[in-house]
């Protein structure tokens, strides 16, 4: 399965103590990942390869920021569950319903607090044939919201059945190299797994104007990240009040846009050093270049979040 860069029977077995080695592992898949939430941080990722189907289960102890691309001519549906706030592309994502991305589209996954997931990556012409002789009708799904409703509370039934067969097939590995028959098998299991659990009579609600509005910002934030931002002068432009913002983007990323600001230019910063570890890049000219003046208010801040210096994180990373 070359679009995955695996081959049948791969397993992919991680487990992370540091952030740092979680951000390192997502740059072979061509993702970003920024923490959003300070604390100590544990991260797993556990997945198999079929000929047609890469299905994971990974988790996260503390809030993130996920951007990449989707494979060429593949889906990947997703469903996750936290306690905090959960977004796609600055859409709340509740426990029952999944996430449904193509080439075409870029993962933009934020989670304020700790959070399991599980995803399915199916080669697109393989899911469309299947789909057609199960249902009897060409795959269709919310476009526009990259979504498909669940059966009502069946969210949770749904990540344990992949959970599970994941754990299964880890230690069955070899056998999907050798037995076609189980593999076929196997890749019917996953199908059937999705098929039992969507519902195509239900429809995901639409966005209200204020989450609209905290999305745009949200988005303003990312872009300009390196620059001092002023809330206030947003709302002004928007014709919002700052108290409607606050609570939308509250309500949407779980955190305030101040928050938000600050946590995602840590995170860049952060992200930055381990780009730069075999550079002679020092710390302060990476903190200027990221919009940081006061170098004792950024070490204070990233030690909060990250949990040490700045400089020690460099020192760790260089050879």
């Amino acid at each position: 399965m070359n679009r995955f860069e695996a081959s049948l029977g791969h397993v992919i077995n991680l487990d992370f103590d540091t952030h740092e080695s979680m951000i390192d592992a997502a740059l072979h898949w061509s993702l970003e990942e920024y923490q959003l939430d300070s604390g100590r941080f544990k991260g797993t990722i556990n997945a198999v390869h079929t000929l047609n189907i890469q299905i994971a289960s990974t988790f996260r102890s503390s809030g993130v920021f996920v951007k990449g691309n989707i494979p060429k001519n593949t889906y990947l549906f997703a469903s996750a569950e936290s306690k905090g706030k959960i977004t796609h592309n600055g859409l709340s994502i509740n426990e029952n319903e999944l996430i449904v991305l193509n080439e075409n589209d870029q993962l933009d996954f934020t989670s304020s607090s700790a959070v399991n997931d599980v995803t399915i990556a199916i080669d697109k012409d393989f899911f469309d044939d299947a789909f057609k002789n199960y249902f009897n009708k060409h795959f269709q799904y919310d476009t526009i919201n990259k979504r498909i409703q669940l059966k009502e509370d069946a969210g949770s039934t749904f990540r344990a059945s992949v959970q599970d067969l994941v754990g299964d097939l880890m230690k069955q590995n070899t056998k999907l190299q050798s037995d076609s028959v189980f593999c076929t098998k196997t890749e019917q299991e996953i199908l059937q797994i999705i098929f039992d659990n969507i519902d195509h009579s239900r429809q995901h609600k639409s966005k209200s104007e204020s989450e609209i509005n905290a999305e745009k910002i949200r988005k303003y934030i990312e872009k300009n990240y390196m620059s001092d931002i002023y809330i206030n002068n947003l709302c002004n432009n928007k014709k919002i009040s700052e108290r409607t913002l606050r609570l939308a983007f509250k309500k949407l990323f779980g955190m305030s846009p101040k928050q938000y600001h600050k946590s995602y230019r840590l995170g860049k910063i952060h992200h930055t050093f381990l780009q730069n570890s075999n550079t002679i890049e020092t710390v302060e000219n990476i903190a200027y270049a990221h919009g940081f003046t006061h170098m004792g208010h950024f070490a204070k801040s990233y030690k909060s979040m990250f949990g040490y210096t700045p400089s020690h994180t460099l020192k760790k990373l260089s050879p």
